[in-house]
């Protein structure tokens, strides 16, 4: 299960507070920070950069050639009994 929340800074202890009384003591919690002011600072063209920066290509041993092979070789085709 994945929840956002936006808190301000002074709300952290009261976030806390209420983690600890949702999550036992054994559970395990992730917990990803981040601050919209960081994104904010950066210019347009800082911002671009790092919006493409998340693209790229997928780079594997084999080349595309062999894969395309091997995804309609790995495909199954045909007429199937289906109960209705």
């Amino acid at each position: 299960m994945q929840t956002i929340y936006h808190i301000k800074g002074r709300e952290i202890e009261t976030f806390m507070h209420t983690i600890r009384k949702l999550v036992e003591d054994d559970q395990e919690l992730t917990i990803t920070v981040s601050s919209d002011e960081a994104f904010e600072e950066k210019d347009s063209t800082e911002k671009e950069k790092l919006f493409y920066s998340l693209f790229g290509s997928w780079e594997g041993e084999q080349t595309g050639d062999e894969l395309t092979k091997q995804i309609y070789s790995d495909r199954l085709s045909g007429k199937r009994d289906i109960d209705l």
